[in-house]
């Protein structure tokens, strides 16, 4: 619409506002005190760095690879009534019968570069799906073994443990022919004297070859071994080596020293380190774990019983132990032990490995660091802050030399500088978006999970009622803004882990959750999420509406103004036609215009592939403090690139408006 070329002394110029590109939106502040670039709301979108708004990819469902057993009993059900007895419908309760997801990593082969897998467990079987093609391996498990809870997952020492809180962890090799396997359980035996058959060295490797594998005795990679008897090898008594190889197919041990060459000596006895005070246990049925230093670190939460799968919970929850050097079997109860804030009204939340041989505990209310952890009996504990904690486990994300987590202040993000010391912003990272953050069910905000990919923090988390994670929070760390509120349009539908995963085009963002779903988080280009709501049930297919609502306009006036007309550059994608609903709201006075639709100017097609137009209309000289718009993507994937109006001080008297 062209301007006025001359104004005279009374007139009211024609001024224009308006934003050419958008970088995060804030729902905290109030629209009309927002900076240019800033959005009011953001559902389903995405923010690139050349400031376009563009619809966000659709969910695309990689595999449902849970079905239903025939016997299972699925909601809702029905119990016979008297009338039907002897008709020979029953009710059956079956927990042989597949009927949920528990729990779920990635895994990789490490001997095969592209082996990139997606494991998740269910009640009778783990089940291994390739994300290169969604092919799916089924893994049983040890016979009479059954999970019937959530559990948590971890790769680690080229194994893949399935930790069930209170209950013995489940291990399996990688080999997909094998079983998942109970861990030891159990009375600890102290190592014993190890005797081999013989002793070769040559070139400085020495190898130590045993009868059989028991006569191991679990001696594994990492394991120092002291010399005690050293007969005809030439070797010295009270030398420390460490393992530095297991053949279990000889079987044998390999360590560095530094003698001559010897071959078949015997009589050579060695003896593994013991424990002192409580000494050695297995481990200690964790309800998750995490790699730290060649190490598996964990709640210390129960003493492990001599009886075989028998446990008992401890009194403390603030304790954490680690493993033996490579060994996920073997834990030092006095010198692998840590605890923090002991005695106080706090417990441990989450672990996570930092730089620097550092483990960071986060605490319900406080955070810790361990320092030196390689060398658990030197290792030094030391509280980082008592001023905020964790509230979920799944949500601490590293970024850097940044450390991103919820907490009962929001997103919390803290950062490690000169040498590492812990330093916090001075606001919750989510300060802008406070008011969704108020939305977060706290009763079920431990359920909250993170995970970084593509400059994007990535935070589900149940909103409003909702008992599981519905939505998905992203931060942009290019833009440094936050950058939608991602959500599918079924209420069934939630996201119980986010997993990265995936090579060259399949690399990116998994969610699983427990109706029996892998999908693929931003991978569909016509907009489209295809998912499943329930185990054993069809695809279904639903459009990713969402849109923006602009900051206030306000011409930078606190004066009534008169709106006189609109300009949105939007484009189309080039494999699709896009539609998009357009709104106007007008404050002080409250009024709301609707401005038609893309399909309303361009016909059924909407903005048809590859178009870039500019939207121009007539407000009609609506008359109000501030104006924004609401542009609601209804069709495809557009691509919205700048919003503005034109208006003009409507008002100057200085009697009271109304």
């Amino acid at each position: 619409m062209p301007d006025y070329r001359t104004y005279g002394a009374r007139d009211d110029r024609i001024a224009k506002d308006g934003d050419v590109g958008f970088i995060g939106f804030n729902n905290r502040l109030r629209p009309d005190q927002l900076q240019p670039g800033m959005l009011a709301d953001a559902q389903n979108v995405r923010l690139d760095r050349n400031g376009e708004a563009v619809a966000r990819n659709g969910v695309d469902l990689l595999v449902a690879p849970i079905v239903v057993g025939s016997d299972a009993l699925t909601l809702p059900f029905y119990l016979p009534t008297l009338a039907q007895e002897g008709d020979g419908t029953t009710a059956i309760l079956d927990d042989d019968a597949v009927n949920a997801i528990y729990g779920s990593c990635a895994y990789s082969d490490p001997a095969i570069q592209d082996s990139q897998y997606i494991i998740i467990a269910a009640n009778t079987k783990a089940v291994a799906i390739d994300v290169s093609d969604g092919t799916t391996t089924d893994i049983n498990y040890v016979s009479g073994t059954v999970v019937s809870n959530s559990v948590d997952m971890l790769q680690a020492f080229n194994k893949v443990f399935i930790f069930r809180d209170g209950q013995a962890a489940l291990e399996w090799d990688g080999d997909f022919n094998n079983d998942f396997e109970l861990v030891e359980s159990g009375a600890y035996s102290q190592p014993t004297q190890l005797s081999p058959s013989a002793v070769d060295i040559t070139d400085g490797k020495a190898t130590a070859t045993f009868s059989s594998l028991a006569d191991l005795n679990g001696t594994t990679v990492g394991h120092t071994i002291e010399i005690e008897t050293v007969g005809n090898s030439g070797l010295v008594v009270g030398e420390r080596y460490v393992v530095a190889e297991r053949d279990d197919s000889v079987p044998s041990i390999s360590f560095f020293v530094q003698h001559a060459d010897v071959q078949n000596a015997s009589n050579v006895i060695f003896q593994r380190d013991v424990s002192v005070g409580l000494g050695f246990t297995h481990m200690p049925a964790p309800p998750y774990a995490i790699y730290h230093q060649r190490r598996l670190v964990m709640p210390f939460n129960y003493t492990v019983n001599d009886a075989e799968g028998s446990f008992t919970r401890r009194d403390s929850s603030d304790e954490v132990i680690a493993s033996d050097i490579l060994d996920s079997d073997t834990y030092d109860q006095i010198y692998a032990q840590y605890r923090f804030n002991a005695g106080t009204a706090d417990f441990v939340v989450g672990l996570h490995s930092f730089a620097e041989d550092t483990l960071l505990v986060f605490n319900r209310n406080s955070i810790h660091a361990v320092k030196n952890s390689s060398d658990v009996a030197n290792a030094s504990v030391q509280l980082l802050t008592n001023e905020v904690g964790c509230l979920a486990r799944k949500s601490i994300v590293q970024v850097g030399n940044r450390v991103i987590f919820l907490s009962d202040n929001g997103v919390y993000s803290t950062e490690f500088i000169d040498e590492y010391n812990l330093r916090g912003t001075g606001t919750p990272l989510s300060e802008p978006i406070d008011a969704t953050i108020k939305r977060i069910n706290s009763d079920y905000a431990d359920k909250s999970v993170g995970v970084y990919f593509d400059n994007r923090y990535y935070l589900a988390v149940p909103l409003d009622g909702a008992t599981e994670n519905n939505a998905i929070l992203i931060f942009n760390f290019l833009n440094k803004q936050w950058e939608s509120i991602d959500t599918v349009k079924d209420d069934n539908y939630h996201n119980a882990n986010l997993i990265l995963a995936g090579r060259g085009s399949n690399r990116g963002v998994y969610s699983i959750n427990n109706i029996g779903g892998v999908h693929k988080i931003d991978s569909r280009t016509d907009g489209y999420d295809r998912i499943v709501t329930q185990i054993g049930g069809s695809e279904v297919i639903k459009y990713s509406s969402g849109g923006i609502t602009t900051r206030q306009y306000t011409l930078g006036s606190i004066d009534r103004k008169k709106w006189k007309d609109f300009d949105f550059h939007i484009q189309s994608q080039e494999d699709g036609s896009v539609n998009a609903d357009f709104l106007a709201e007008v404050e002080n006075p409250d009024s709301t215009l609707d401005l038609g639709s893309l399909q309303g100017i361009y016909g059924d097609a909407g903005l048809r592939i590859n178009e870039d137009v500019s939207v121009r209309g007539r407000i009609g000289g609506l008359r109000g403090y501030g104006i924004q718009f609401t542009i609601n993507n209804t069709g495809g994937r557009p691509r919205i690139r700048s919003v503005g109006a034109t208006g003009s001080i409507s008002m100057r008297s200085t009697n009271i408006a109304i």
